[in-house]
């Protein structure tokens, strides 16, 4: 019986995923001014958006605080990945017992602001390659290693989705733990954090 090895964070930074998640805080931030601005249905609802969107930002920060910090694997990161482990993983789990109805809405909104910048990063390079597959003729050399770097972007992004869906629970501790860090940062004064400054 093969082994069945689940993610645990990343080993590395993904340069991918580091790319996805910093273009999708750009432009949540760019709707974010937006809608301060007074774009969007006035009273509540606008609110509500502007709420949302700042929440969505805050885990998009810090699921890319946890990517860098991975590169050098110092003891704020250990201790958040090893709190995904236990409490974002399956441990708790037992044949036929379900899981709370809210638990599994609260996992899925976490997670799906990680995916979704994803997702967004691989319609881009797949939208790249129908560009390519329109040209007329053979392509050029340069053209040709293009396609294929292309091809790998989108098998690594769709890797990467399929990994984080088998452990959406960890990626929603680590943003909750990290974004609420941040945030206490800015109550203190101390500015958005980097990866070398959370080190102990």
């Amino acid at each position: 019986m093969g082994s069945q090895a689940k993610w645990t964070g990343p080993e590395a930074p993904s340069r991918l995923a580091l790319e996805a998640v910093d273009n999708r805080i750009v432009a949540l931030t760019e709707y974010l001014t937006v809608y301060r601005a007074g774009a969007g249905s006035p009273g509540r609802a606008r609110h509500q958006r502007i709420r949302e969107l700042r929440h969505d930002i805050a885990r998009l920060r810090a699921w890319s605080h946890y990517l860098r910090g991975a590169a050098r694997r110092p003891l704020w990161w250990r201790a958040l990945r090893r709190l995904g482990i236990w409490f974002g993983g399956e441990r708790h789990a037992r044949p036929g017992r379900r899981r709370p109805r809210g638990a599994g809405v609260r996992r899925l909104s976490a997670f799906s602001v990680v995916d979704r910048a994803l997702a967004a990063q691989l319609e881009d390079y797949q939208g790249r390659l129908l560009t390519l597959g329109l040209a007329r003729g053979p392509l050029a050399d340069d053209l040709l290693a293009t396609r294929q770097r292309l091809h790998g972007c989108v098998d690594r992004l769709q890797q990467e989705r399929r990994l984080l869906a088998a452990d959406a629970g960890r990626v929603a501790v680590i943003c909750w733990v990290l974004s609420r860090v941040v945030r206490v940062r800015g109550w203190l004064g101390l500015g958005e954090p980097r990866t070398g400054v959370l080190d102990p």
